[in-house]
């Protein structure tokens, strides 16, 4: 299913395009550079699972520790789409990257239930003049935890308010259905707009 944002005031502002002019070489970097800001929160996320999942399912045994030498285990991703805007004609992009990921088993580490976690992430990232990445909003969710973490999916930029500058609309899953919500990129913080109910 797709899902396309439609706009309901004919008489609102001249429509635009929110896309970023790139080339090839620059969205590879911009792609790279998501992906590590994405591997870094869903081990995290990972990682406090393991913790709250307590010592009887990740148990420290000798036997079942990594060398300190060894390298951090790093997710897998899947399904992963970067939409790359100029929200504000300012010339300096905002990225949102969605992808599923899954955290590998490591050979040698304890039985736990981790590795059949299947994880979503909504990253939203903003690129300063000087080339630094400022981090927005991060969002990882698990098939497990959808009750109280909804899988953030990204359906397009729109001009909400018809002021000129675009917002981010997503749509959000969680077991108890779908709703949609409306952001501004402020700064480094994204700021809610709009929250429709289930």
């Amino acid at each position: 299913m797709q899902l396309i944002a439609a706009i309901s005031d004919s008489s609102g502002p001249d429509l635009r395009p929110y896309s970023y002019n790139m080339d090839a070489t620059q969205e590879e970097q911009f792609r790279k550079k998501m992906l590590a800001i994405a591997a870094d929160e869903v081990t995290a996320r990972a990682k406090k699972l393991a913790v709250e999942m307590g010592p009887s399912e990740t148990a420290h045994s000798s036997k079942g520790r990594l060398p300190k030498s060894a390298k951090p285990t790093q997710p897998d991703f899947r399904n992963v789409e970067l939409h790359v805007f100029d929200l504000s004609s300012s010339n300096e992009p905002v990225l949102v990257l969605t992808a599923d990921a899954r955290m590998p088993k490591t050979a040698g580490a304890p039985e736990s239930g981790l590795a059949d976690l299947d994880y979503s992430i909504a990253l939203v990232a903003r690129e300063d003049i000087n080339g630094d990445y400022h981090k927005a909003f991060a969002e990882v969710t698990d098939t497990a935890h959808l009750d109280v973490l909804p899988r953030y999916e990204l359906i397009d930029a729109v001009d909400a308010d018809g002021d000129g500058r675009g917002e981010l609309l997503f749509r959000q899953i969680s077991d108890d259905g779908s709703t949609f919500g409306i952001y501004r990129v402020i700064g480094n913080q994204l700021y809610p707009l709009f929250q429709s109910a289930p």
